[in-house]
């Protein structure tokens, strides 16, 4: 008796985010979803939960991922109904990983992101995206961008021509594109 006082109630987030996403940013989660799902169970393990804000582009702490297993992990469908379940052993469905990520993506700052990005190109901090850069991530991407495009993109959105496109000007083109 004692044991159901202490027993931990299990909420489930509010979804109303995610219901907000793109179609592309739900694929993403989703995607993460499954490539991390390595048991193939449709649940999550503290860890692999971890793992999947990571590929969706957060580094959050541990203590503010751990308070999200404690209040929203669920527990393992064969642990007996009558025991608590410690919350090493809870584990996160595809709901739940969905409305969890769609709130952090939503909160997300929009021009904090497009640094982000811009910080993705210019690996070695010179302050602008070179054609060498362009290139580089194309490369990593497996997506062979003709040098002829490169040498137009960076021409094109270099205002200054010093060569390569700052920080400034990317977040305008960024921008300007929603």
């Amino acid at each position: 008796m004692a044991s159901s006082a202490r027993a931990i109630q299990y909420t489930i987030p509010s979804r109303e985010d995610f219901n907000k996403l793109s179609e592309e940013q739900k694929t993403r989660i989703a995607e993460a979803f499954d490539l991390f799902d390595t048991n193939k169970d449709s649940f999550l393990s503290y860890e692999e939960f971890r793992f999947v804000l990571r590929a969706l582009g957060f580094e959050l702490p541990k203590p503010q991922t751990y308070d999200m297993l404690v209040r929203h992990g669920q527990k393992p469908t064969n642990w007996p109904h009558d025991q608590e379940c410690a919350p090493v052993y809870r584990l996160f469905s595809m709901s739940v990983v969905q409305a969890l990520a769609g709130s952090l993506i939503r909160q997300r700052d929009p021009k904090e992101e497009l640094r982000r990005a811009f910080r993705l190109f210019d690996v070695d901090g010179k302050g602008m995206i070179t054609q060498e850069d362009l290139r580089r991530v194309s490369k990593q991407v497996g997506n062979n961008i003709p040098e002829t495009d490169i040498a137009a993109m960076v021409e094109e959105f270099d205002a200054s021509g010093k060569g390569g496109v700052d920080e400034d000007e990317f977040m305008r083109l960024m921008l300007a594109k929603k």
